[in-house]
């Protein structure tokens, strides 16, 4: 992302950027920011633009607006998002090669495979940006900002309780910022509290929380996790399979850490925000791999139990945590 605020400074933008990766929202501000670049504020700026996606697609015309020369502007602006080329790859590639420096094209899509020949041409002609999980430091600093927009602060603390525990991508912090700050409207600052009587915290969250309370026997907060789950209509069947898929998580983690990786480095590999992987290393200081093996076992036990009829989802929910909870 310094790359393209650089070309933006030096006013000298590329041929082809490519911006991918599950943070939407830096996607968008980048394409926001080379547009504003490439174009302009004018009234002329929407005349040098053309956009495309997969339903509308059409490589021809595309290719007669990529040649067509600006109109009292210094670029033209194309943007393809999540666009396939398909038998139009190398004609495509062609096109980069021979268009006028005049033209920009900008290319958005979730994922990207690196070893096909548009990728390589784009790193070649142009620049790749991976827009993907941002820093923990970095999604904190997020949440700061989205509340001064609205003339809040908050706490260091509270904006990583914010971040952790709402979680998603940036849209979905900026939209529960949003909500947060018309919540404490009238008063300068939001509080932990706003953030638990407004937010939707996600579901693994609650599993998290379930799982730590479990680990050291509060059987009373467990049930109470449970009830709140319930009360949100989260299906049982649904919770008890995070719940084993997350004592699943802990224990591969226990094996890498146990082989004296660091979190940094069990994060790379497993392909796990650094954050997430310090949170469930705190969960494995109340767990051993005994307790971790009969967590899933007792769960598999149980859904097996709830799909042959001999018990009802929430009934067994509320059975299996509680026999957890005495462990």
């Amino acid at each position: 992302m310094k790359t393209i605020v650089e070309d933006i400074k030096n006013q000298a933008l590329r041929k082809i950027y490519l911006l991918y990766g599950s943070e939407t929202y830096l996607i968008k501000y980048c394409v926001k920011l080379l547009k504003k670049a490439a174009l302009g504020t004018d009234e002329n700026a929407d005349m040098n633009f053309d956009a495309y996606n997969e339903q509308n697609f059409d490589f021809k015309a595309f290719a007669d607006s990529a040649g067509t020369i600006p109109f009292l502007a210094p670029y033209r602006l194309l943007l393809l998002e999540g666009c396939k080329f398909g038998d139009d790859t190398d004609a495509f590639i062609s096109l980069l090669e021979e268009m006028p420096s005049t033209t920009v094209i900008i290319m958005t899509d979730k994922t990207v495979d690196k070893k096909t020949k548009i990728y390589k041409a784009v790193a070649k002609l142009g620049y790749v940006c991976d827009l993907s999980e941002i820093t923990d430091r970095n999604r904190v600093d997020f949440v700061v900002k989205e509340f001064q927009k609205y003339g809040k602060s908050v706490s260091g603390p509270d904006a990583e309780y914010f971040a952790e525990n709402v979680g998603g991508d940036l849209f979905n912090l900026m939209n529960e910022a949003d909500k947060v700050a018309s919540y404490a409207e009238g008063r300068d600052r939001v509080t932990r509290s706003d953030i638990d009587e407004v937010c939707i915290m996600q579901t693994e969250n609650r599993i998290f929380d379930l799982i730590g309370e479990i680990s050291v026997g509060h059987g009373e907060k467990v049930m109470g996790i449970c009830a709140d789950l319930m009360y949100l209509k989260e299906n049982p069947m649904k919770i008890l399979r995070l719940l084993a898929n997350e004592y699943l998580r802990l224990a591969t983690l226990m094996e890498l850490k146990n082989k004296g990786l660091s979190a940094a480095t069990i994060a790379a590999e497993t392909k796990t925000p650094d954050w997430l992987v310090k949170k469930r290393l705190g969960l494995l200081r109340g767990l051993d791999s005994k307790k971790i093996k009969h967590a899933v076992e007792l769960i598999g036990g149980t859904e097996q139990n709830i799909k042959a009829g001999d018990i009802d989802m929430q009934t067994g929910l509320e059975i299996m945590l509680a026999d957890l909870s005495c462990v």
